[in-house]
């Protein structure tokens, strides 16, 4: 048999011992979606070897490794030095990796690779997001403002959330059924703090009349870290009792407002299902 012939045979057979070889499987990322800021949050990534040894288990933020296990190595554990991420070594290992006092500056893609060792040397690689947050201190707050009934506006119930990062979410509730939207949003930076204030308007046109009162919360929630209802609002409306109400849409690029919803104020009362536009 020709040289050329026997190593061909023998490439073929080495790949083919590589095709069979049991390797890495079942790999399973688990990272806090988010954490509070100055928290500790640990990163957890299973994986199955299939009876291969491993070889190196690495870490990284966006594409800058910051962590490495290679159990052949003494030690096995190495920390690459990354602004922001410290690393606590006394509790991290092959599978888990736990980072102290968290900042903002480090919320981005956390990364694991995980490698095993030869013949095989099978690479699986897992990614998913983390937000560190700034939670807000206290709850939200409803302002109404009824000043321009009488003259044909519309009812105005704005939600001031106390400040965070990111921005909080919120949700209206009008005689406690839940208001899938809002008419309009402002967010406004907080350059001292690096936080956002969110203030969420709905407006509601047609409110009037002698019906019972509509009573106005809204709610705030950031991930599942934070979630707070305000205080009710009772609105009495002291204007002549109207055919319907409507809730007011954004303005259109010639300035009118579109309305999208009417209906009598009884059904109001009783289902508060009043949008115009839902923000996500």
């Amino acid at each position: 048999m020709r040289f050329s012939t026997c190593v061909a045979l023998a490439i073929l057979l080495i790949f083919e011992k590589i095709r069979h070889t049991k390797s890495l499987k079942g790999m399973k990322l688990t990272i806090p979606r988010a954490v509070r800021e100055g928290h500790s949050a640990t990163l957890d990534c299973q994986y199955d070897l299939q009876g291969a040894q491993l070889y190196s288990v690495k870490w990284y933020r966006e594409n800058d490794e910051f962590y490495r296990y290679v159990p052949k190595e003494e030690p096995p554990t190495r920390v690459f030095t990354i602004q922001g991420i410290h690393v606590d070594v006394s509790v991290s290992d092959a599978n888990k990796v736990t980072l102290l006092s968290v900042g903002r500056d480090i919320s981005g893609l956390f990364q694991c690779e995980v490698s095993a060792d030869a013949p095989s040397f099978h690479t699986d690689v897992r990614s998913a997001p983390m937000t560190v947050a700034v939670v807000p201190v206290g709850i939200p707050l409803v302002t109404v403002d009824k000043t321009g009934l009488e003259h044909g506006r519309p009812l105005i119930a704005d939600c001031h959330v106390p400040p965070s990062h990111p921005a909080s979410n919120v949700t209206f509730f009008v005689n406690d059924e839940k208001v899938p939207g809002y008419t309009s949003e402002q967010i406004t930076p907080l350059a001292d703090q690096s936080l956002e204030q969110k203030t969420a308007r709905l407006e509601l046109s047609g409110v009037g009349g002698s019906w019972e009162p509509l009573r106005i919360t809204c709610e705030a929630s950031l991930f599942k870290l934070y979630r707070a209802r305000s205080l009710e609002v009772q609105v009495k409306p002291d204007t002549p009792h109207p055919a319907s109400v409507l809730l007011m849409g954004e303005r259109n690029s010639s300035g009118a407002r579109t309305n999208l919803m009417l209906m009598p104020p009884s059904r109001l009362v009783s289902l508060g299902v009043f949008l115009v536009k839902v923000f996500f």
